[in-house]
């Protein structure tokens, strides 16, 4: 479960399971997108022309922007629930639990922005990942401050390694961050991080 906060603040999702009835996960058909409150908002990064792409939920449903969108198991998006909600308003995400040994995320580096997540149901400390250990120096990571509503940024060094502002930053399973290689790194390749199913 994961909740949006009175007031419309924006958070993290990602839905780092498979669909059992559908090839993709497509966003108006998700748990999450059926349980958020009319006048939400849900917003996608569209990593070709390096911008959101967002829309809202009415009475008659999503807008037909976000509507059809697919959401690929490593990436995020962000939802908020209405400005004017007092209380927060918890949400699902259900699905299957990956069984692959390992999924391969690509990106398109180059210092462009990609929206990453975790391909598997489990937290991880960002600087044990492969993806921190295989970025180029001069490379950010931005992670989202639900609280302050505010990127946490910090960048990996020649000595030092990463930013220590972000080096601990602990990636829960269903919430994202930024990535922003500055070579020519394209993939991340990621290990089943359990023995079950």
């Amino acid at each position: 479960k994961r909740q949006l906060p009175a007031g419309g603040k924006l958070i993290t999702v990602a839905v780092p399971l498979y669909n059992m009835t559908a090839a993709n996960n497509v966003f108006s058909n998700l748990s999450i997108a059926s349980e958020a409150p009319i006048n939400s908002v849900a917003s996608f990064w569209d990593p070709g022309q390096q911008k959101w792409v967002g829309g809202s939920k009415t009475a008659k449903g999503w807008d037909a922007n976000v509507k059809t969108q697919i959401v690929d198991s490593a990436e995020f998006f962000f939802i908020k629930g209405p400005a004017t909600s007092t209380v927060p308003t918890q949400v699902t995400i259900a699905g299957e639990v990956p069984t692959d040994a390992s999924l391969v995320r690509g990106f398109t580096g180059n210092s462009n922005l990609t929206a990453m997540a975790n391909a598997y149901p489990a937290d991880f400390v960002f600087s044990n990942s492969t993806l921190a250990t295989r970025a180029t120096v001069g490379s950010s990571v931005s992670f989202w401050d639900v609280a302050g509503q505010k990127w946490v940024v910090g960048a990996k060094k020649a000595k030092g390694g990463w930013d220590s502002n972000v080096a601990t930053q602990l990636v829960t399973a269903t919430s994202g961050f930024f990535m922003k290689e500055a070579g020519t790194v394209t993939t991340w390749t990621n290990t089943k991080p359990y023995t079950w199913p």
